[in-house]
């Protein structure tokens, strides 16, 4: 048995590891230097931001992950760049096999990519746009097969945009407020005689030729100097704008340092340990997996406020960005209990939720770029009411884990109340009480938002009303707790089976009904095979719990109880 759980430590321990390895080796000074180059100020997608970022979020929309052929993403855009002739008959575009590729004809064919030029020879796409523009000039929802084939020739446009040079825009002006100048346009100034280019400007087109030329012919020594010279025009031409060229500093650094990465390493590691403590003969490790809890939640907090700083705005304006804004309250919620219980097992939730969530972050085909926000958005209360609501969720999916563990100590305890699930119950119902809280603070700061921004507190959007169905839920919950209708085992029960209520306010309701905050609403095919594996694994998991704790309940009269106020304790659960 010890070799066992010794092993399954290890195996943590090396899984947590390998996903701390970096992408690729650090370029020699005989290559092309990538990071450099990515270094470069571009403007796209409404913001300035550094070529690395722009590099990113195109190889990742375009070709559906993080990567092209192991290439880094900024060697990637010099390459299509550098001879979108060529480029535009490879498989780049990512099309999964869904109704879209029936609707084009190319249900048959193998792979999921394909090329610039296979796309634009399928008549049946514009069709399928024409459709969709009219139908939402109409109001009208779209179809999925609609929603996709708008994403498609989106993600086409930028990539023929790329090829002809006309995105990302090199080239700042006088005025922050105005439109950069894209490179084609440049070197047409350039090489008209009549037109006189500012120095600057200049440099940036030569370095820009430059590093053309230099990629075609394999010279990494013209390219690493072009990419010098550009990036210090810019500069000169931006010295007016410090906080500008302080955010595109900063947001090298977040893409080059990856804190969320790092954080999820620290915080495996964390339940690591928190696991193997829990056996007395290694509980010493609690304290070095606290030290990890408390350092995984200190860098998660510096890459969320770098992400604030960077886009001048609350970090929570999309799927992603929610999506991190709940682990963090999560991993926060941890460091708070942990702090004040010292029980481990909260450490333990916390960090394997913390890691679940920003795994899901991190994998899940969502947009990770820092874009500017859509005018609904733009308000003072997204602040407050957004994080507010997410806290809620955070705190019911502590209590669901929490629940778990009630169930399974019930399970090895045959039934019988030890202190550890009197304390831990006791523990669940103040988490959902924050939680019922935090959630209906939530709602009301969301009226005060839609009374300023529509004129009327509610408007029985999907998302309000299923916030109010979800608090509705876990106040029933605190009333049964409270009129005695649920016991210890009540209460992990039902903190476990509710929770697919939050899930459908926070995932289903963006996805597939439609509202004010439907932001994907027409984007997904059906509901995914995860949500009914997650569903059945629980629906299992409850059954299993229910079956061994049958005709139990009560405290046993030999119960081992640590103390007389964990005795008291218990008596009170139980009844």
């Amino acid at each position: 048995m010890r070799c066992t759980f010794t092993s399954v430590i290890l195996l943590l321990l090396a899984s947590s590891l390998a996903l701390a390895a970096p992408d690729s080796p650090p370029p020699s000074p005989e290559r092309f230097d990538w990071d450099l180059a990515g270094q470069i100020a571009v403007q796209a997608g409404g913001r300035v931001k550094p070529l690395d970022s722009y590099a990113r979020e195109l190889v990742k929309s375009i070709h559906g992950r993080s990567s092209y052929a192991h290439q880094h993403p900024v060697e990637s855009y010099f390459h299509w760049m550098s001879d979108g002739e060529k480029w535009a008959g490879e498989p780049l575009v990512y099309l999964p096999k869904n109704d879209l590729r029936k609707r084009l004809g190319l249900h048959e064919e193998k792979g999921n990519h394909f090329s610039l030029l296979s796309l634009r020879s399928r008549s049946e796409l514009m069709s399928l746009v024409m459709e969709a523009q009219s139908r939402e000039e109409e109001g009208e929802k779209l179809t999925f097969t609609q929603t996709k084939a708008r994403d498609l020739l989106f993600r086409m446009g930028a990539l023929s945009d790329v090829f002809i040079h006309e995105a990302p825009l090199f080239v700042p002006t006088a005025d922050p407020e105005v439109a950069w100048f894209s490179m084609p346009e440049v070197i047409t100034r350039l090489e008209d005689s009549t037109s006189i280019l500012p120095e600057d400007e200049h440099l940036i087109a030569l370095g820009f030729m430059a590093m053309y030329n230099a990629v075609g012919d394999e010279r990494s020594d013209i390219f690493n100097s072009g990419a010098h010279v550009i990036i210090e025009a810019q500069r000169t031409m931006l010295v007016n704008q410090e906080r500008l060229l302080s955010k595109l500093d900063w947001e090298y650094r977040l893409n080059r340092l990856n804190p969320f990465l790092w954080a999820k390493v620290l915080l495996i590691h964390g339940f690591v340990f928190f696991f193997a403590s829990l056996r007395s003969a290694w509980s010493r490790w609690k304290k070095v997996a606290f030290i990890q809890l408390l350092g995984g939640w200190a860098i998660y907090t510096f890459g969320m406020a770098l992400r604030m700083y960077i886009a001048g705005r609350a970090p929570w304006s999309n799927m992603y960005e929610s999506l991190l804004a709940i682990g963090w309250a999560l991993v926060l919620l941890a460091v708070i209990f942990e702090a004040i219980r010292r029980d481990r097992l909260f450490g333990a939730a916390g960090t394997l939720l913390g890691t679940i969530v920003l795994g899901l972050a991190q994998f899940a085909s969502l947009d990770r770029g820092i874009n500017p926000l859509v005018p609904a958005l733009q308000s003072y209360w997204l602040n407050y009411h957004v994080i507010v609501t997410l806290a809620a969720y955070a705190c019911f999916a502590l209590a669901m884990a929490v629940g778990h563990v009630v169930l399974i100590s019930g399970v090895r305890s045959k039934g019988q109340v030890t202190s550890a699930i009197a304390q831990l119950t006791r523990a669940n119902l103040r988490i959902i009480q924050i939680g019922s809280l935090f959630l209906i603070a939530g709602i009301l700061l969301g009226a005060v938002w839609a009374n300023v921004s529509w004129g009327r507190f509610w408007g029985w959007d999907p998302k309000k009303t299923w916030a109010l169905i979800c608090w509705f839920v876990y106040i029933i919950l605190l009333h049964g707790r409270s009129a005695g209708w649920l016991a210890w085992r009540g209460l992990a029960v039902a903190s476990v089976a509710v929770f697919p209520v939050v899930v459908m306010t926070y995932y289903g309701v963006n996805y597939y009904l439609s509202g004010l905050h439907s932001y994907g609403a027409g984007s997904s095919p059906g509901i995914p095979w995860q949500v009914f594996a997650y569903l059945g694994a629980e629906a299992l998991f409850l059954a299993w719990a229910l079956w061994k704790l049958r005709g139990t309940g009560r405290p046993h009269p030999a119960a081992a109880i640590e103390s007389e106020e964990a005795s008291a304790l218990t008596t009170e659960v139980a009844s």
